[in-house]
Parts: C-alpha cells; structure tokens; sequence
C-alpha cells in the first residue's frame, strides 16, 4: 500500500486482501473497468484507491444483484 495526498492506495490484491476473503483481484479490475474506480499507473504497476473500492464494494454487497458476499466488518471500518 501506498500513501499519495493523505489517501491509501494499493494494488488490486492488495485491495483484494483488505476488502475481504470474498473479493478478487478481478473483481477489483472489474470495477475500474465498469464501475469507475480511479487507478493511478506507477510503472507498471497499477494502484487504485482503498476508500473508493471499499466504497464499491459495499454498495456492490447491499443492492442485492449477484453473488451474496460477506460482511467484513473490520475491512469496512478501516476504510
């Protein structure tokens, strides 16, 4: 994980790892294709911000479509 202007960002298994057991690292690809998650490129390296995943990810987990997902309280809190 990075810090770029007081925000956290994180590659997408990084992501992946701190959302929850039940989020990929395609998921969190999906999102930046289809959901509109920011992504900065380092490199080669692709990073995207933690409180804007987390965000997606848990509007993505209440509307009801798709797999059931669990809660991980402790991955939300910190974000």
């Amino acid at each position: 994980m990075i810090l770029v202007h007081g925000r956290e960002y994180g590659t997408a298994e990084q992501i992946a790892t701190r959302l929850g057991g039940d989020v990929t690292v395609a998921m969190v690809r999906n999102w930046a294709a289809r959901d509109g998650l920011e992504s900065i490129r380092v490199g080669r390296t692709v990073y995207y911000p933690l409180d804007q995943a987390a965000t997606i990810e848990r509007d993505k987990r209440v509307t009801g479509r798709g797999r059931p997902r669990r809660l991980d309280v402790e991955a939300v809190a910190a974000a």
